[in-house]
């Protein structure tokens, strides 16, 4: 690196060579910029056309003068001060104003924001401080403008995130509102329920009673057969019909405890070893994936931040689906994997299988209530889907399928890798009985 000297040496050189006094002084007074120069005792000694431009003093009115001259007066004691702090220092020139704003005064009084680079010359005993000076008016708009729109686009981002938050407030007590009516009626229309599956086995009893009754050969036959045919014809039937409605029903009432439920038990917030669970899921449909000779593949799953228990009730629900879906007579893959994490942190697990697809025309509801996934698959009510969809949603992910009929069928989730920073992704709420 070259010195200070050596600098000054090869400029000097290059002005005596190419520019005479009256270039070099022409070159500093056309320059749109204001350059001002002042001694050790602060007095100015130069002051250019573009710093004549700026002030609106002829240089005949401030050459001679002290600085505190284009200074506005608050800033008369302060300025000397910093001016001899930087002419004492080891920096030769410098950017003014990097911790605050830097403003001039005009000769009609008004002030006005300035850019300014200050450089020191020593040249034996005498000092020159030199200021290149430059109007900021317009740079200080487009800032104030600039801060204006930040602050308003911050006040519209805190309001709109303040109408999410009441929007969410509100969507959350509604679903708790909605859940809890869900289990009151189901809890209450238990009762009832019971009894009519009570009724149909004591009317059952009565009908075998009766028929035995029949059997006694004191009886006119023409009153025996008619009473027979109606025994184990119209009534058996009928309660045929009433013990299968009062079964479904019982399901349903069941989903709709278990659905309102998966919204209130309290989760325990933890690290989740979801390969360990996969796993275990696995080994626990093991007689059925021997049944139908099925090959299931767990790939390398990352931990997620939830509950193991309702991560296990998905992967349990989904593996369950995807085994009913495969076909009997052998050759059902089922592979449960995850695609690398996104910018947020969060997972993407998936469980595929090469089943028998879903029907195209099911696929927007799938995942409310009482859906069911295709026509050979009718044991349960629809309810799995929209519990899984419940509890994923409340681990602060989400699910979606993609599906195509004898090909197969392919559910992911996503669930957070690691703790979010404002806390669990959903509020614990108390378990109902």
């Amino acid at each position: 690196m070259e010195s200070k000297s050596s600098r000054l040496g090869w400029v000097h050189t290059f002005v005596l060579q190419h520019l005479s006094p009256e270039q070099l002084a022409e070159i500093i007074d056309v320059t749109e910029d204001g350059i001002v120069t002042v001694d050790s005792q602060h007095r100015i000694v130069l002051f250019n056309r573009g710093a004549a431009r700026l002030f609106g003093y002829e240089p005949a009115e401030v050459l001679g003068q002290s600085l505190n001259l284009l200074i506005p007066e608050q800033y008369h004691q302060s300025h000397p001060k910093d001016m001899e702090a930087f002419a004492q220092g080891p920096v030769d020139s410098r950017r003014m104003g990097s911790r605050r704003t830097v403003s001039g005064r005009r000769k009609d009084g008004s002030v006005f924001p300035a850019e300014v680079t200050i450089s020191k010359l020593q040249h034996g005993e005498q000092l020159w401080l030199t200021a290149i000076i430059r109007d900021a008016a317009e740079r200080k708009r487009y800032e104030d403008a600039l801060l204006r729109l930040n602050l308003e686009l911050e006040e519209r981002i805190r309001q709109r995130t303040a109408e999410l938050a009441e929007r969410n407030r509100q969507l959350q007590q509604k679903t708790d509102e909605n859940e809890m009516f869900v289990y009151s009626v189901s809890h209450d229309l238990r009762s009832p329920l019971v009894n009519l599956m009570g009724f149909s086995e004591e009317l059952e009893l009565a009908v075998r009673k009766i028929a035995e009754l029949l059997g006694d050969p004191r009886l006119p036959a023409e009153v025996i057969q008619p009473a027979l045919t109606l025994l184990h014809a119209d009534v058996r039937e009928s309660l045929t019909y009433i013990r299968t409605a009062v079964e479904r029903l019982s399901r349903i009432i069941d989903g709709l405890l278990r659905l309102s439920r998966a919204g209130r038990v309290e989760y325990r917030w933890q690290t989740v070893e979801v390969g360990q669970i996969a796993q275990r899921v696995v080994d626990a449909h093991r007689t059925v994936i021997n049944q139908r000779q099925a090959a299931v593949a767990i790939q390398a799953l990352p931990p997620a931040w939830g509950d193991p228990d309702a991560i296990e009730q998905i992967l349990a629900n989904l593996v369950s689906n995807a085994l009913e879906a495969l076909p009997p007579s052998g050759g059902g893959q089922i592979t449960i994997g995850c695609q690398p994490a996104d910018s947020e942190g969060y997972h993407t697990y998936y469980v595929a299988d090469n089943g028998c697809g879903i029907d195209p025309s099911l696929l927007p509801r799938l995942f409310q209530p009482f859906q069911q996934q295709s026509a050979s698959n009718r044991k349960g009510e629809g309810i799995g889907l929209a519990i899984v969809r419940r509890v994923i949603e409340r681990l602060g992910g989400t699910i979606s399928v993609e599906s195509t009929l004898q090909q197969g069928t392919t559910f992911r989730f996503t669930l957070p890798g690691v703790p979010p920073s404002g806390g669990s992704p959903a509020s614990n709420l108390p378990v109902l009985s």
